[in-house]
């Protein structure tokens, strides 16, 4: 007899992107680009195909990969809400900066700045840089007007020095924040903030949101009823992640048998920024819909983060608020950037502080099929379950929250 031809591995992913109006066509943009020097480094050839629409949902592209083990079938859903992010995305940038002032005493008013500072204090520079460019840009014109009527208005030496010293400071914090805001998108991430403290009200208050996340739920369910793959990742990237959560919550509590050990289901969260959500001290509609997760202690939800990258919160468990939370969900684990990317690479982001929160969507200088580093390409393409490939790497523990 003929020996049988191994079958391919099979998996459906789900992507929720960030707070970010580009959409499918920056991913694609990415996948391909990403997958390509993924294959050449490594040997293996990673193929991402066209671009194609499947409804107004939905935007899909296949990967296919041939790696030791097998082959691997990809078909990659990247779920859309880019449409809603442009009806928040004031193009202002100068009144997103000053709406930024309200947006931090908001976080702070709820708990959440505070908290951040105590348990993943870098995230804390990216949340007060959008008022603080604010601040800076207004000082710095300020001041300097305020040095020169001093100068008209003084006469003795005294008052003159201070009219100086009031136009020096205020050019010193015009030029310091010109040259150094861009580090930290304080107009990227001054819309964010202003964005989760809208949707964190309740879930009407972003108009067209909460009917998005319940299309994206039985989406992801009809298709993986009818296409049965051997693995299907709900992946969120950035705020992103706070999406993903939600949505898995909703299609674990309409299949429940997918939340129990060895389903093929499973939930996988990029540089997480939930906590601009649950950090919140009083209770509300987000924290309902993470409650959810205490019922299925054995699904597979991976979340990878990075101490270096400042627009994470580090090594979080978003579900420590409940009385009771699973042990190791989500698994939280490091993605330890300086492993798996070139020196070359990692010295980019010295002087772009926000690119390495992009890190987790590029592919690795050193692949390493075998092991158990993250890898955004095997993540994707590869032809072994993520549950599988990290299933005896533990959780790791909070890298600034000091221990009680």
């Amino acid at each position: 007899m003929q020996e049988t031809e191994k079958q391919p591995f099979r998996r459906q992913v789900f992507f929720i992107s960030g707070f970010d109006p580009r959409g499918a066509l920056f991913l694609h943009k990415n996948t391909v680009s990403e997958t390509e020097k993924w294959s050449e480094t490594s040997g293996y050839p990673v193929k991402t195909g066209p671009r194609k629409n499947i409804g107004k949902l939905v935007r899909r592209w296949l990967i296919g990969a041939d790696l030791p083990d097998g082959r691997a079938e990809t078909t990659f859903d990247f779920l859309q809400w880019d449409d809603i992010i442009r009806q928040h995305w004031d193009k202002r940038n100068w009144l997103v900066h000053i709406q930024s002032i309200g947006g931090l005493w908001r976080l702070f008013v709820d708990g959440v700045y505070t908290r951040t500072i105590r348990e993943s204090w870098p995230i804390s520079i990216v949340m007060s840089a959008p008022a603080a460019t604010a601040i800076l840009y207004g000082l710095g014109m300020l001041l300097p007007l305020l040095g020169v009527f001093g100068l008209g208005l003084f006469d003795g030496m005294a008052g003159k020095i201070l009219s100086v010293v009031l136009i020096a400071l205020g050019a010193f914090a015009y030029w310091w924040i010109s040259r150094n805001k861009d580090r930290y998108r304080p107009e990227w991430n001054g819309r964010i903030g202003l964005f989760a403290n809208k949707m964190v009200v309740s879930r009407d208050t972003v108009p067209g949101l909460d009917e998005r996340l319940n299309q994206m739920a039985d989406h992801i369910i009809a298709s993986v009823e009818e296409g049965k793959p051997d693995e299907a990742v709900i992946i969120g990237h950035s705020f992103g992640t706070s999406l993903a959560t939600i949505v898995t919550a909703r299609v674990l509590a309409k299949r429940p048998e997918w939340g129990q050990k060895d389903s093929p289901l499973a939930l996988v969260t990029l540089g997480e920024t939930q906590c601009l959500l649950a950090f919140r001290k009083r209770r509300g509609w987000y924290h309902e819909e993470l409650s959810r997760f205490a019922a299925f202690p054995d699904f597979t939800w991976l979340d990878f983060s990075s101490p270096p990258d400042g627009a994470c919160f580090a090594m979080i468990n978003v579900l420590d608020f409940l009385p009771d939370p699973p042990k190791d969900m989500p698994k939280m684990l490091n993605a330890q950037f300086h492993k798996i990317h070139s020196q070359a690479h990692m010295d980019e982001a010295r002087d772009d502080r926000m690119l390495m929160h992009f890190f987790y969507l590029h592919a690795n200088g050193n692949p390493q099929i075998g092991t158990d580093l993250y890898d955004f390409v095997l993540l994707i393409a590869g032809n072994q379950r993520a549950a599988d490939r990290y299933r005896d790497r533990p959780s790791g523990k909070p890298y600034f929250k000091k221990e009680k």
